[in-house]
């Protein structure tokens, strides 16, 4: 039995596509409000506000740049002046500009951390302080399991995302016991971006390493941050829990 969120509000950075819209949307089929940032392809989140209502949920899109904190402020105000509370953050925004070590360029390196390392930082410090104002929440970061175990070529990529795992659990500290802090460490999902990136001889490859022999869904992420941000993990904090196929154990 799924976990409903009746008169709960979540903001999910990142939420117009891919993991964030299957987010999105698992949370409005079990009846909360749902505040979608995106960055810049409007026609994507007005679409998963459509699709959104006509669930019966009621949901906003809200444009702004996670790694400046004057505009996590102006998109914390502007979802306040639609829901009287923000009970829920998902900071799932992520990208990735691949490179060899040697050869990353600054900017790939600056980019890369800003948007993966100090928007969940400038929007758990933000949302965070509203939460302890309310007594409660809960913050639900999308990590990767190559915060802990490396990948050949995205040195940017698998530092930002152990340094989310740390910062689980230093928020998890700081925040309780008002607030909630729990991460998933995302494997190969099935998606367009995967298949981009990835050819299919590499796929097979990651396919055949893991136990499971297969790549995941984002619907399965989805289940799972709804469980974190349930009743049933309120005793759970500072954990970031691998969804992987057992990738990890190889």
């Amino acid at each position: 039995m799924m976990p409903t969120f009746n008169n709960k509000t979540v903001f999910i950075t990142g939420g117009s596509r891919g993991i964030g819209k299957a987010v999105a949307l698992g949370f409005a089929k079990n009846g909360a409000n749902v505040v979608i940032n995106y960055c810049s392809n409007i026609d994507a989140a007005e679409q998963v506000v459509r699709e959104i209502e006509s669930m019966g949920s009621k949901a906003l899109a809200v444009k702004g740049d996670i790694s400046s904190k004057e505009s996590v402020q102006k998109m914390r105000d502007t979802a306040l002046a639609v829901f009287d509370t923000i009970d829920i953050l998902v900071n799932n925004a992520g990208i990735n500009k691949d490179n060899s070590f040697l050869e990353m360029t600054e900017d790939e390196w600056d980019r890369v951390i800003a948007v993966n390392l100090k928007g969940p930082f400038l929007c758990s410090q933000v949302f965070g302080k509203l939460m302890i104002d309310q007594g409660s929440g809960k913050i639900i970061n999308i990590s990767a399991v190559t915060g802990v175990q490396a990948r050949l070529g995205a040195p940017n990529y698998c530092t930002s995302k152990a340094g989310l795992n740390m910062l689980t659990k230093c928020m998890a500290i700081e925040l309780a016991p008002s607030v909630q802090v729990n991460g998933i460490g995302v494997g190969f999902i099935e998606s367009t971006l995967v298949r981009e990136v990835f050819s299919q001889e590499q796929l097979d490859a990651v396919n055949k390493a893991t136990p499971l022999n297969r790549m995941g869904s984002k619907d399965e992420i989805a289940e799972l941050v709804l469980y974190l941000a349930s009743s049933g993990s309120n005793f759970m904090t500072g954990q970031t829990l691998a969804l992987d196929g057992g990738k990890i154990l190889t």
